[in-house]
């Protein structure tokens, strides 16, 4: 399960990266831009992805606004799938700990009734054995 939560934050990292240097080619030649590094651009894509959209550094031409809700649709379903993968790896070993502690109580409960069974065949086979002594004691000649 880890293997998903890390291959899910690197994809999320290169897709981030990819929006900031997008964003940079797109905003940064523009008039009244915020984006003049790629430094402002990280800053908004990430402020973006995360859904905290401060508004400090927004997009001012079209093409920016476009791929600007794309990566809010993205921030959205990244925070949905990650909290899902988290929600599941807790449901899982919520489920396997309630398996192992069943299995537990079924291996005592059958060590248990091996141990009365074979009491009770040791039990049998000292009552056998006295019934045997006895037999031979009063058949045996004196």
């Amino acid at each position: 399960m880890m293997n998903i939560n890390f291959y899910l934050l690197v994809a999320a990292g290169i897709i981030i990266l990819l929006g900031t240097f997008l964003m940079y080619s797109i905003e940064s030649k523009l008039p009244n831009t915020k984006m003049n590094t790629i430094l402002d651009a990280l800053w908004w894509c990430v402020a973006t992805v995360t859904t905290v959209g401060y508004g400090d550094v927004v997009p001012v031409s079209s093409l920016g606004r476009a791929v600007a809700i794309v990566y809010m649709f993205f921030g959205i379903s990244l925070i949905s799938i990650l909290l899902s993968v988290i929600n599941n790896t807790f449901y899982r070993k919520r489920i396997e700990k309630a398996a192992n502690e069943e299995k537990e109580k079924e291996m005592k409960y059958l060590k248990d009734f091996i141990v009365s069974k074979l009491s009770e065949i040791e039990r049998n086979q000292a009552e056998c054995l006295e019934l045997v002594s006895k037999r031979n004691s009063n058949t045996s000649p004196s």
